[in-house]
């Protein structure tokens, strides 16, 4: 029978230490948008991801395409040799592009 208090005893202040002091694992951390400018240098056959300054950016279908003005882009118009803003979120596996601002060049008349 005193095994069995100590036993429940210790269990109860376990748990109520759990409830007020939050431990680390259960914390979500919200991820830090990063936002660099470049040129593509590869665009993916399949439109998975494309390089820019080395980096690898993935693309999803939640990625929004637009240019300065705000005009809408597919995917497939992502072009290499393109300069373009790059607002991701880092990732394993490079970065995961949120928002991706085509640039226009102005041509010399």
């Amino acid at each position: 029978m005193g095994l069995r208090k100590i036993f429940l005893i210790n269990m109860f202040i376990l748990m109520f230490t759990f409830m007020v002091f939050n431990p680390g694992f259960t914390q979500v951390k919200k991820e830090k948008t990063v936002s660099f400018p470049g040129v593509i240098e590869n665009v993916d056959k399949d439109f998975k991801f494309i390089v820019v300054n080395e980096a690898r950016i993935l693309l999803s279908a939640a990625t929004k395409i637009v240019d300065e003005k705000g005009n809408a882009f597919k995917i497939s118009d992502l072009k290499p040799k393109v300069n373009v803003t790059i607002e991701a979120i880092r990732n394993p596996d490079g970065f995961l592009a949120e928002r991706i601002v085509v640039k226009t060049t102005k041509r010399k008349l």
